[in-house]
């Protein structure tokens, strides 16, 4: 299972902190709003995405030990605690 982390804008390997044309930058910033599969949530920026279709790493945890898949498994790795009321984008 692939896990993918959408850098914070200004950090190395995100997108630009204001706006810009950089295509890269543009598909980041859409990505990070997209919702997950799971939760309905928005991605943002820094968390942890994993599965097709994407969901937060935290709610596939939740569904693999709803499930009951083994405590070896690599869905059990602990990930950052996340909380999407709290996100509110880039700060200058």
């Amino acid at each position: 299972m692939s896990v993918v982390i959408i850098p914070t804008p200004g950090m190395a390997g995100g997108p630009c902190r204001g706006s810009c044309d950089h295509a890269k930058c543009h598909t980041m910033r859409a990505m990070a709003d997209d919702k997950c599969h799971h939760c309905g949530g928005r991605f943002g920026f820094g968390t942890k995405i994993t599965g097709e279709p994407a969901m937060h790493m935290r709610c596939a945890q939740t569904i693999a030990a709803r499930d009951g898949a083994p405590a070896t498994h690599p869905i059990h790795d602990p990930v950052a605690p996340h909380n999407v009321t709290t996100h509110r984008g880039d700060k200058n």
